[in-house]
């Protein structure tokens, strides 16, 4: 069966409605990963643009971080969506390219192998947390530059980002 892009959109739309109608059910069964909230302030503190590239549908995207309350300081605009592409180092790409940054001055963090692939598949560094779906030794065996078991230390976390470029 052929499909074209009004039917991706419609699928879409679907999806979007289906996670708003459980948004309740989200806030739940999940939970933002512990030190999240204060990573996303910090980093806003010391300047950080922050986006998102996810292979969900960005409307998806804004709902699942809305409902976790991790949603205060993304630019939406700068990031790169799974109607963008299929392929994590092209959201990547044009994540770098949206945010008229060189790969040198970004950070990706992540929690998958995908997320780690994406980023060096652009020359830009990574920062994996072992969120749960992997371990410590996928993200660092993947070529992670750095791999945290969470987000709880915020100093580290936003000297791992910024580098010498703290004020």
């Amino acid at each position: 069966m052929d499909t074209d892009r009004s039917d991706f959109e419609r699928f879409a739309r679907a999806l979007t409605e289906a996670h708003l109608r459980q948004a309740a059910e989200l806030r739940e069964r999940g939970h933002a990963l512990p030190g999240a909230v204060a990573a996303l302030h910090a980093l806003d503190a010391y300047g950080v643009q922050q986006t998102v590239v996810s292979g969900n549908v960005r409307p998806v995207s804004k709902i699942k971080l809305q409902v976790f309350g991790l949603d205060q300081h993304i630019l939406w605009e700068l990031g790169a969506y799974g109607e963008d592409s299929d392929a994590r180092a092209e959201l990547v790409r044009l994540c770098l390219q949206r945010a008229d940054t060189p790969a040198k001055d970004a950070v990706l963090i992540g929690d998958t192998p995908a997320d780690i692939e994406g980023a060096q598949a652009n020359n830009v560094r990574v920062i994996a947390v072992a969120s749960g779906r992997s371990d410590e030794f996928t993200l660092r065996d993947a070529g992670a530059q750095a791999v945290l078991s969470d987000l709880r230390d915020t100093e580290l976390l936003v000297k791992l980002v910024c580098g010498d470029n703290l004020h």
